[in-house]
């Protein structure tokens, strides 16, 4: 069975959807291919920074996320010390001023599922694996998927973009290679019901610094749920994080003793710090986690990946309705990359480390997030598509 399509983005999460959903808006036909049977439901990525919003608005989701959210945080974020939970240091604040949005990522993706659904020229076929690439024709490319319950599929498309996350399939069919290293140690996220708020007067994020116990912790529901991130020595097991839980859990949370909280989930990940070789590949293109990985210290490894889709649904939209160069493509592409090999790389690393040394008095001065709010000049990680080389409005 064969199947004609304008764009094949493979990969339903937050960045393949968010794609989808804008290119639909732009009158581009769309199908999107998911090896899952279903939408992946973890938490994952929980606080979406301003900087993110307009994308979210330009998508036509912002308000939806912000009810599911239940409210735009409102007691912002702090950076503090694990050992006594002091705050080392908290920006400013103000209620009339959007403030960082709670919501996990598998609520996240929900909603912007539920508006593609909406769009009659975009089609999810869920359960759909990808097995090859074949782009020995000119004008365009054929994917082979493997079904769920039937035969194999074949879908020709013009443009296919990998949205498949860090062991993207469809970045290894191209031939393209993941470049980088995997940081010294294994990242934990474990979902904890206490009341961090009560006992240690907790914002909605926070960032713990310490030699051995830093991490982070921030809300997740208002009926108590909250996200600890705490790193363990690379090679432990599952049931080595189990047992040493309860000792990041003293050393990391605040009030009295003995400890109160109830275990929800723990999910160990790698902090890897990689990128594509490119990002484009004649007809293929990758985004988000297939593209590039981050340590979760800068707050941006979701948010590079919903730029990622706003600039890349921009250009393919200047290319295929307006008749712009395929170069506005390369354009894109080599836009991406430097920006996270010149900032998110960068400045993530740092941000990681900086959580780890001993100075800990002296981190509002070196700390990069912290120097560029008290400058007034956040960091950008955005592209704005209109000035890509061949962009046509």
């Amino acid at each position: 069975m064969e199947s004609k399509t304008t764009v094949l983005i493979v990969g339903a999460g937050p960045v393949g959807l968010i794609l989808a959903l804008r290119l639909s808006l732009a009158n581009v036909n769309v199908t999107v291919v998911e090896a899952q049977g279903d939408l992946d439901d973890a938490p994952k990525a929980m606080a979406h920074l301003p900087a993110v919003f307009p994308e979210f608005k330009k998508a036509g989701i912002f308000d939806d996320l912000v009810a599911e959210a239940g409210q735009l945080a409102s007691t912002g974020l702090t950076f503090r010390r694990t050992s006594d939970s002091s705050v080392l240091f908290e920006p400013p604040h103000s209620p009339a001023r959007p403030g960082v949005m709670i919501i996990p990522q598998g609520k996240l993706t929900r909603v912007v599922y539920e508006h593609v659904k909406k769009n009659s020229n975009v089609t999810v076929l869920m359960g759909h694996a990808l097995r090859s690439l074949d782009d020995s024709s000119q004008d365009t490319i054929k994917a082979t998927v493997a079904t769920s319950d039937g035969p194999e599929k074949d879908i020709e498309a013009s443009i296919v973009v990998g949205a498949d996350g860090g062991r993207s399939t469809v970045r290894k069919l191209t031939g393209i290679q993941f470049e980088g290293e995997t940081l010294p140690c294994q990242l934990v996220a474990s979902d904890v019901y206490y009341d961090f708020a009560k006992h240690g007067g907790f914002k909605d994020a926070n960032f713990m610094a310490d030699t051995e116990n830093y991490g982070l912790i921030s809300q997740i529901t208002s009926d108590g749920l909250w996200r600890v991130s705490f790193s363990v020595p690379l090679g432990f097991g599952l049931k080595e994080i189990e047992n040493v839980a309860p000792e990041k859990f003293e050393a990391m949370f605040p009030g009295p003793r003995p400890l109160q909280y109830k275990l929800n989930r723990l999910a160990p990940y790698k902090a890897q710090q990689l990128c594509a070789t490119t990002f484009r590949k004649g007809r293929v293109l990758l985004a988000g986690d297939a593209a590039h990985l981050t340590n979760p210290y800068a707050g941006w490894g979701m948010a590079t990946g919903v730029f990622d889709a706003g600039s890349l649904a921009d250009a393919l939209a200047s290319h295929l309705q307006r008749g712009a160069p395929d170069g506005v493509l390369d354009a894109w592409a080599n836009a991406r990359r430097k920006i996270f090999l010149e900032v998110v790389d960068p400045v993530s690393r740092e941000c990681f480390w900086a959580m780890q040394d001993p100075d800990f008095d002296s981190l509002p001065l070196r700390h990069p997030h912290i120097k560029a709010m008290k400058a007034g000049k956040p960091l950008s990680i955005a592209t704005d598509a209109t000035s890509l080389e061949g962009y046509v409005l």
